[in-house]
């Protein structure tokens, strides 16, 4: 049989799902930690077999993946069935009555017989298919790459389903929408990266959701020397690295910023000024928005050492009828007074906000220059090629640009959950390009945006970086 880690014990061990009222479970993490071998493979076929519906469903990107990767392969569902003692048939032409792929989980008599269909999500007429029916246990392998529409359709109709997932860009609304709403049972909370914990605590908590997060050490199978081979053939400090070594969510292809790395990042915790070093000038970059629209300033520390610091980004998602310049601009103030001594600084002159010169940041300007001790102007030119080629040499640039990290720190709501570490940084490692426009994709760019206005107010006054 499997070997099973403790974690992975207790997850197979929850298998009153009705008493216990669970309805979905969640396994992200590492890459090889075991997710598909034991979650689809172990419990899923266990779950179906304790199950008083009939018709169960498990569905992988594409027929052929699911097949060779979990249905037929050793240690898949077929062998882990045989295993545990239940006599299954796979008919991936359909039989009979059926004329979908399906598993037979047979009973004692016919009537307890449970049957398995089987789909790939990545076409849309086949999973149309299979969504006339009413489903007791599911499993979706790899969710994060599924059709979103699939899923709400799919969630309306099953008592329970699992959900596989590799850490993917984390606005996708497969997040938002499902993988936040689930919870970490409490003893394991302690396992999960902070950053990870974050993200899933930025959903609403519903009841029966749970989230595992699984890494290589919870494969009891897995050798020292395979772990081993694993990490070092994933390159050190690479987008890939913080996927599939770290298990963290963040995209990894395409990416704007790949100059900005883990080594860019300093824990605000961790951070102190190199000896004599001093802040000449702090210049915050601001793009706002209107509505339902965020508006972001990041504060940026230049310092007599050569260095750009970024301390702690402000960005406000606008609650209904909260989001006038007046509060705004307050709100700015309140963020500065409160940061800025928290970096040694006290004198206001040194610092100059710049923004768009778009009309509503030209409104939130006034509120600021009439309503606060700080002083904000207007960036006239714009070229989103040359900003974001500036932008990739200021973070390319040796011993120069930093990012201090502060997390979940909001020091004008304490108890709100930002859902993130800083805005900044999640922007700089999701942004990819448009391949067909050749430009940065359009959206995860507020921090980015007011960063470019910022740099060019630097770049140009300094005559370069």
């Amino acid at each position: 049989m499997i070997k099973l880690s403790d974690k992975f014990k207790a997850f197979v061990s929850l298998l009153d799902i009705e008493e216990q009222h669970i309805y979905t479970e969640v396994l992200e993490g590492q890459t090889s930690a075991g997710k598909t071998t034991i979650g689809i493979g172990l419990k899923f076929i266990l779950l179906v077999a304790l199950s008083k519906k009939k018709l169960h469903l498990l569905c992988g990107y594409t027929m052929g993946k699911l097949e060779s990767s979990i249905i037929v392969k050793e240690n898949g569902i077929l062998d882990i069935a045989s295993q545990l003692g239940y006599k299954v048939e796979y008919k991936p032409n359909g039989y009979g009555e059926i004329r979908l792929a399906h598993i037979i989980v047979y009973g004692k008599t016919r009537e307890e017989d449970r049957i398995i269909y089987c789909a790939g999500y990545s076409d849309t007429t086949k999973w149309k298919d299979i969504l006339g029916n009413q489903y007791g246990i599911v499993a979706v392998d790899e969710a994060n790459i599924a059709n979103i529409d699939f899923l709400r359709e799919l969630s309306m109709r099953r008592d329970y389903w699992m959900m596989t997932l590799n850490p993917d860009d984390p606005n996708m609304p497969i997040y938002s929408e499902f993988i936040n709403h689930a919870r970490p049972l409490k003893e394991y909370e302690k396992d999960y990266p902070s950053e990870l914990l974050n993200q899933l605590y930025s959903g609403q908590a519903k009841e029966g959701y749970i989230h595992w997060y699984f890494t290589m050490n919870d494969n009891a199978a897995l050798s020292e020397e395979k772990k081993q081979q694993i990490i070092d053939s994933v390159p050190p400090n690479s987008k890939q690295y913080k996927n599939k070594i770290l298990g963290l969510r963040g995209r990894s292809e395409g990416l704007v910023f790949e100059e900005f790395t883990d080594e860019k990042i300093i824990p605000y915790e961790n951070f102190r000024y190199l000896p004599n070093e001093m802040v000449s000038r702090v210049i915050c970059g601001l793009d706002s928005g209107l509505n339902n629209d965020a508006t972001a300033l990041v504060t940026m520390l230049i310092t007599t050492a050569g260095r750009l610091l970024v301390i702690p980004s402000f960005y406000y998602l606008p609650k209904v009828g909260s989001n006038a310049n007046s509060i705004q601009a307050q709100n700015i103030a309140k963020w500065l007074d409160y940061w800025l001594p928290e970096f040694g600084i006290n004198i206001t002159n040194i610092v100059q906000i710049i923004g768009d010169s778009a009309a509503i940041t030209q409104d939130l300007i006034y509120e600021i220059n009439l309503n606060t001790p700080f002083t904000a102007a207007p960036v006239e030119k714009k070229d989103i090629l040359k900003d974001t080629q500036r932008v990739k040499s200021i973070i390319g640039k040796d011993d120069y640009f930093y990012i201090i990290d502060a997390g979940y720190r909001n020091p004008l709501n304490p108890n709100e959950v930002l859902g993130q570490t800083d805005m900044f940084i999640v922007e700089l490692n999701n942004k990819v390009w448009d391949v067909k426009k050749n430009l940065p994709e359009d959206g995860n760019d507020h921090c980015i945006d007011a960063f470019k206005y910022g740099s060019y107010y630097i770049y140009y006054l300094y005559g370069g970086v």
